[in-house]
């Protein structure tokens, strides 16, 4: 009798694989080192009303990306365009701030109550007895046609032995937990270790507000700046205008904010909203940031100080080692078509699933 596949990883790419061997009564065990699971998938609930959450990981869908729009679609989850009505501004050293009119801002959707509602709903059609949370994966290697690997859940050492592997992680964090000098060619840990993992060095900020002022002077919400601490910032406000909310990605490197306490990171962002918008940004309701350099399951040293960029990890120079150990590598980075977004996720699932 076949043993489960195993799935390392509980983010989007682990749960979907998940649901698609579950679907077709295929049995998994699936191993999360975190106590929740998402992923990047993470949102901070309003404290106004805990079913509003706003993402501080990946936030739209393009309207190009038809897997993750189907799968919104087939768990019954709704969809709201990105607001972009009005004008953006613009943050120029030394200068006061530009308004151009128009936002001009592609078709962007956000999924209700945030995208942690994507995750909450897969989780839910799968058998919880088979998703293990706080166990991770500190060894990974081969003996004949089976794999061994050996779990920490909170300090309590376990063996798990399965034929086939599905790892649902970043390619970095596979040199960092899953031990690839056991079991991988050179060119394989190479391409891994320098693959870089999308978003690991970033950082987000969200502001909420009793109300959308932005809105009221015609403003869109969107503002570029090439001073900082956020370079971009965008309306994050819950659907049709309701739990008001401007969130930021904080352009500062890593090596620089990580220099300054949080609450001095959150004081130079309020500033910088005060800066665009006046006195009426000066006191939002709750703050919020998310390092991602600072996640051990997200991020290593490399992706601390290395620019931000999409990664291109050419898997298919690879498919015969693999196939031959029999591991599956479905992380988003690793997929042929999106690599790094949440649809990349489903393709890499998609295309590894189909052969098993």
């Amino acid at each position: 009798m076949a043993k489960p596949i195993i799935i390392i990883g509980g983010g989007l790419a682990g749960l979907y694989a998940a649901t698609k061997l579950h679907e077709r009564n295929i049995a998994f065990l699936l191993l999360e080192a975190k106590p929740f699971l998402g992923g990047r998938v993470y949102c901070e609930n309003s404290i106004k009303n805990e079913n509003v959450g706003f993402d501080l990981g990946p936030t739209w869908i393009f309207p190009h990306q038809p897997k993750i729009q189907s799968l919104v679609k087939s768990l019954n989850l709704s969809i709201f365009e990105q607001y972009n009505h009005g004008d953006v501004l613009y943050q120029t050293p030394n200068q006061a701030v530009q308004q151009i009119a128009g936002a001009g801002e592609m078709q962007l959707f956000r999924l209700k109550h945030g995208m942690n509602t994507l995750i909450k709903a897969l989780y839910k059609q799968l058998p919880a007895k088979h998703i293990l949370l706080n166990h991770c994966v500190t060894e990974l290697k081969k003996s004949n046609d089976n794999w061994q690997l050996t779990v920490n859940n909170n300090g309590k050492i376990q063996q798990f032995e399965t034929n086939t592997v599905l790892t649902a992680l970043p390619p970095r964090m596979i040199t960092q937990y899953l031990t690839p000098n056991l079991w991988a060619s050179e060119r394989l840990i190479n391409r891994l270790t320098t693959t870089p993992t999308w978003m690991a060095g970033q950082a987000k900020f969200v502001a909420t507000f009793d109300y959308a002022f932005w809105r009221e002077r015609n403003l869109s919400g969107q503002c570029f700046s090439r001073v900082g601490p956020m370079v971009e910032i965008h309306d994050a406000s819950a659907e049709h205008n309701k739990h008001a909310a401007l969130f930021g990605f904080i352009g500062v490197p890593y090596s620089t904010r990580s220099k300054v306490t949080k609450a001095q990171l959150i004081e130079a962002c309020i500033n910088q909203l005060i800066y665009f918008y006046g006195e009426a940004a000066r006191n939002p309701t709750h703050c919020f940031i998310k390092d991602w350099a600072e996640d051990e399951f997200i991020a290593n040293n490399d992706d601390k100080t290395q620019p931000s960029q999409h990664p291109d990890f050419h898997l298919g120079e690879l498919t015969s080692e693999l196939r031959d150990l029999n591991i599956h590598l479905v992380g988003s980075e690793f997929a042929n078509k999106e690599a790094g977004y949440l649809e990349g996720a489903l393709n890499a699932v998609d295309d590894a699933l189909s052969a098993i």
